[in-house]
């Protein structure tokens, strides 16, 4: 239950703290008084979007605080869980809400996103208003509340899911459809491309290495050239040049070392220059073989970059990117050419997904069938009491889906039902759906009877801001009872002009506007009412400003019915 609240510079409040206790607490106060700043307060705590224009004049901030009190705090602890916080039997929401625009979020002490407090909020306050009773007409309201009557929400999150799996599977037929039909348009495109890349076959770097060669082949022209004249001197072939000079000096020192001893040496030496020149001339010839292309060669190299570069120019401008270009053109057609059975397997997926959706939205068929009749009966029997005794109430169920249509592909995130709460009060007038015959008053009573009919959350405090508009009497006094029997279930907050609803057993609170003594500014106030304070509050909602002696005398009356 909402344990203590403390508001600071929002609107009016300059500041103030409540502490609230279980079963009912009242708020009331005259017209303009400043009631509709603490709903607005208790909104943001509950996760509704904060404007700059809440902050009081002159003031850097304004702050709303909240400490909530919790019974079963394994309840929430998933969602705190989820939220990256510990599980706690006490939770603080603290909204800051900047001059500047800036807003920041806290969940006992930890930032948090206004996403996240919404969903913990909506655990911890309901708030029913006037604006909640319009939403009563509205067919998709309608379902939620029967949903949440029926304890529907492990249904609703399969739901979800399946419908999820439903949408994106396809979503992913249609654009896979989408790039087939345009892949067909563009496979010949596609394969000429990879036609050309593929026959010209290039390598990373290849550009570079032709460039490379043929730097080195200015170099080697000239090398070769020296290397040419070289071994002419060295004569090429035997009885020329250098190396048939030395083969006859071999011969003759061979010679002279058979006619005398001392001339082996010279011999000797003389082979071994002529097996010298001989290496060198094989070397020279293998260096001049290894110089690189000759003029035929660059020819082809030549022709081969301009191929390259042709080649950057349509798919570049590198050579890497055009052989990813000619990788990614493969692929494509790859993908065209088993987009066909790929299709076939999605559709084969989404055959079992239409099928998953149309199960569950069957069962959540059946759930809230079962659920409206005793709903309807439920809402009937109550609203007899609050001033409805020979009302006729039906809740009916309206598929949606069209004709040769099933649920598993007509389903929503909800299933696959449309609802509409079809009322009568009068007989004879026959069942419409509220949007058509409600007034204010009627759905202000529909609204106290669906909370009635609804399992109490018992960590969850209900908010009720002024949904008795426009009823009096005995009416009012039917409703006041119903208020009284809810709050002895769970903790509730209201904010009314009724003296019977603010009759209510539990804890009264006034709220005023005053002047500002130290800076005579406009502020609103709320104080905690005594026994006395209240009879006198219940007597000027009785019989005004000043009240007479039989207002106070009927205050006092509705007091001690009240606590009876």
């Amino acid at each position: 239950m909402l344990a203590e609240l403390k508001v600071s510079n929002l609107a009016l409040i300059r500041g103030l703290t409540l502490s609230f206790g279980p079963g009912a607490n009242i708020l009331t106060g005259e017209t303009g008084a400043g009631k509709s700043i603490l709903a607005g307060a208790l909104g943001l705590i509950r996760g509704a979007k904060a404007s700059q224009d809440l902050v009081r004049a002159g003031e850097a901030e304004a702050r709303v605080e909240a400490l909530f009190q919790l019974d079963n705090p394994d309840e929430l602890a998933p969602m705190l869980a989820g939220m990256g916080l510990p599980p706690a039997d006490e939770i603080v929401v603290q909204r800051l809400i900047g001059a500047n625009g800036r807003s920041r979020v806290r969940l006992n002490g930890t930032l948090v996103t206004l996403g996240q407090l919404a969903l913990l909020g909506e655990e911890l306050l309901a708030v029913s208003g006037q604006h909640d009773q319009q939403s009563l007409v509205r067919e998709a309201r309608q379902l939620d509340f029967l949903d949440a009557f029926a304890q529907n929400r492990a249904l609703l999150d399969r739901m979800g899911v399946a419908f999820r799996d439903r949408e994106a599977l396809s979503a992913s037929i249609r654009a896979l459809e989408d790039e087939v039909r345009q892949g067909d348009e563009r496979r010949e495109l596609l394969e000429f491309q990879l036609g050309e890349i593929e026959k010209a076959a290039p390598r990373p770097g290849e550009d570079q290495e032709i460039l490379d060669l043929k730097v080195t082949a200015k170099s080697s022209g000239k090398l070769s050239k020296i290397i040419s004249e070289a071994l002419d001197l060295m004569g090429g072939a035997r009885g020329g040049g250098l190396a048939g000079q030395l083969d006859r000096l071999e011969g003759l020192a061979g010679r002279a070392s058979a006619l005398d001893e001392r001339a082996i040496p010279l011999a000797d030496a003389a082979r071994d220059l002529s097996s010298l020149a001989s290496d060198l001339a094989d070397s020279l010839s293998r260096l001049g073989r290894a110089l690189g292309p000759g003029p035929e060669s660059l020819e082809d190299l030549d022709e081969r970059l301009s191929l390259l570069s042709r080649l950057k120019r349509k798919y570049g401008p590198s050579l890497e990117e055009v052989i990813e270009r000619g990788a990614a053109n493969r692929l494509s057609l790859a993908r065209l050419d088993s987009a066909a059975f790929e299709l076939s397997r999605l559709s084969k997926e989404l055959d079992q997904a239409v099928a998953r959706a149309q199960a569950v939205a069957l069962e959540l068929r059946a759930a809230r069938a079962e659920a409206a009749l005793r709903l309807a009966d439920n809402l009937a029997r109550t609203l007899k009491v609050l001033g409805f005794p020979k009302l006729t109430m039906e809740i009916e169920l309206q598929p949606l889906e069209a004709p040769g249509q099933g649920p598993g592909q007509a389903a929503g995130a909800k299933g696959a039902d449309g609802v509409a709460f079809l009322f009568c009060p009068n007989p004879g007038e026959g069942l419409k759906p509220l949007s058509r015959i409600a007034s204010g008053g009627e759905l202000s009573r529909m609204m106290l009877a669906l909370k009635i009919a609804q399992e109490p959350r018992s960590d969850q405090s209900l908010v009720f801001d002024e949904i008795d508009s426009g009823l009096s009497g005995a009416t009012a006094e039917a409703v006041a009872g119903k208020m009284a029997e809810l709050a002895t279930r769970q903790q509730i907050l209201v904010i009314t002009h009724l003296p019977q609803m603010a009759s209510l057993p539990g804890r009264h609170f006034l709220v005023a506007k005053s002047p500002d003594e130290s800076g005579g500014r406009t502020e609103t106030t709320i104080a905690e009412l005594d026994q006395d304070l209240r009879t006198m509050e219940l007597a000027r909602m009785l019989g005004g400003a000043s009240p007479s002696p039989e207002a106070m005398a009927l205050s006092r009356r509705l007091l001690g019915q009240g606590a009876k």
